[in-house]
């Protein structure tokens, strides 16, 4: 059952690459802090997060069909890849404020 709004738009794969990427970057942003993986080093943060991106192409690309790979190209790897490197630092700094600092009374 494919019922579609009149007028509605049909979003576009590529664009659910983005938004995944920026959900994505709030996920690792906060476990970054929920699983305190700065206290060594921040590189250990950056290189995971990193990692994370790394695979989440990775199991993206063995989902799709090689049609919808050839129609995205590099796009399956680099969209979103700018908003999930700012989201997940912001999200990361948000959540360390709301978590690690006591609450004024």
């Amino acid at each position: 059952m494919n019922y579609k709004a009149p007028g509605a738009a049909e979003v576009k794969l590529e664009d659910k690459l983005y938004w995944g990427r920026f959900l994505g970057g709030i996920l690792m942003g906060v476990l970054t802090e929920v699983l305190k993986l700065y206290k060594q080093t921040s590189i250990i943060a950056i290189i995971i997060a990193a990692l994370a991106y790394i695979v989440s192409a990775i199991v993206i690309r063995s989902l799709l069909s090689p049609e919808k790979r050839a129609e995205l190209g590099r796009k399956l790897y680099l969209s979103g890849s700018g908003t999930y490197a700012a989201v997940w630092l912001l999200s990361w700094i948000m959540a360390f404020n709301l978590l690690e600092q006591p609450l004024a009374v």
